[in-house]
């Protein structure tokens, strides 16, 4: 016990100290303080930026109200003719955001658009005033009574309503966190096996083998990387909690920053820890065996290349089929992959689509796999590390049997 704990103190001072990880967890408390003041600096550059102008120019007998487009985006006039080169100048010379022809065609009016890029919203908006304004002529030249006109132009009101007791944002949210927990197993799992393929090519390895088991070394190098990896992460949940409980930023309601601070409640926290530790801890005793099964540190890509294609394609499936569907049959199944779990379950308990019996199982599973690939590496990492040349394959197949 005492070896292994030597092992873990020296392993997590080290990575704690490098500056590599300073920076990352700079980073990390640099980006949750961008996520809260977002909304704040996106106010303050749209309070600077110039009023939208736009010009109409109506060739038809519509009576057309400036006052009538107040509601619109930005300051409207209404002209009866203009110089249409002259207006396409006043656009590329930013005089003028854009401007629309109103003509009389054959049996339809025809609007023509003039814009650098397309408004749709501000396009839309036009194009339904123009529309009333085309009925209430009609009405007023036939006498139609105002009360059906009122029905005519009786909107209809959409409202977008979520199929998950989530809101709207949470979808971003997910893509954040299933990113976060990608590049931290895939930075620090690499970390496990660069520190114990350096030690074996530096023959460190063969004085540290007679102080210290091969098994407590390995457990104590995955434990202290994970510790320092797990401080760093609770330091970036840790500064989202300081921002959100300070009260010095605006957050608007139903921004982006507000989806955060009723996602990721206390017990969503929890859950992300866990699920981030038995993550790393999936793929760490992989990311062990690969370190001590190479020669040299300049090996290391090509033989950790399966683990990050069997990582890269878990997020690709997280992607592609379980964010789409978080109720689906694949969703159901990847819950119980110990490669894809951590990331399936997280997306699931986000959107309130898994229960608590499930996700006891899949826990289990996943604790169940780390015992399996900590037996294995038990098993390779002594017989491994000693070796000053790379193991085969078929090496390591035979010290599992």
């Amino acid at each position: 016990m005492r070896n292994f704990s030597i092992v873990f103190n020296t392993v997590f001072k080290e990575a704690v100290k490098t500056k590599a990880y300073l920076y990352m967890t700079i980073g990390l408390v640099a980006l949750s303080l961008l996520l809260f003041a977002s909304p704040t600096i996106m106010k303050f550059f749209n309070t600077d930026s110039p009023d939208e102008t736009y010009k109409i120019v109506n060739q038809t007998s519509l009576d057309l109200s400036e006052k009538e487009l107040t509601g619109l985006a930005g300051s409207w006039t209404i002209v009866d003719e203009a110089n249409i080169e002259d207006l396409k100048e006043d656009i590329k010379a930013k005089e003028l955001t854009g401007f629309f022809v109103l003509e009389d065609q054959t049996n339809l009016m025809q609007l023509n658009v003039y814009m650098p890029k397309v408004n749709n919203e501000v396009l839309l908006t036009l194009e339904s005033y123009i529309k009333q304004k085309k009925v209430a002529s009609i009405v007023a030249t036939q006498s139609i009574d105002t009360g059906v006109l009122q029905e005519l132009n009786t909107p209809v009101q959409s409202n977008v309503q979520s199929l998950y007791e989530t809101e709207p944002n949470a979808m971003l949210i997910v893509y954040g966190l299933i990113t976060i927990m990608f590049l931290a197993i895939s930075i620090y799992g690499n970390n496990v096996a660069t520190a114990i393929a350096s030690e074996k090519s530096s023959r460190v390895m063969e004085v540290m083998i007679t102080k210290v088991a091969p098994v407590p070394m390995m457990y104590g190098k995955i434990l202290g990387i994970g510790l320092a990896s797990l401080a760093q992460l609770f330091i970036f949940m840790g500064a989202l909690l300081l921002w959100a409980n300070l009260g010095i930023f605006d957050i608007p309601e139903g921004s982006l920053v507000q989806t955060v601070m009723e996602t990721i409640t206390w017990g969503t926290a929890g859950y992300i820890l866990i699920l981030f530790i038995i993550g790393y801890f999936i793929y760490a005793t992989l990311f062990a065996i690969v370190g001590s099964m190479i020669s040299r540190p300049d090996d290391l890509a090509s033989a950790s290349m399966p683990i990050m294609i069997l990582l890269m394609a878990s997020l690709a499936v997280e992607m592609i089929f379980v964010m789409d569907s978080p109720e689906g049959t694949m969703t159901n199944i990847t819950s119980y992959i110990p490669f894809t779990a951590p990331m399936s379950v997280l997306i699931r308990i986000v959107y309130n689509t898994i229960s608590p019996i499930e996700i006891v199982v899949s826990l289990l599973v996943m604790i169940s796999f780390i015992a399996l690939f900590a037996a294995m590496a038990a098993k390779i990492y002594p017989k491994g590390v000693l070796k000053s040349d790379s193991l085969t394959f078929k090496q390591l197949i035979q010290f599992n049997r």
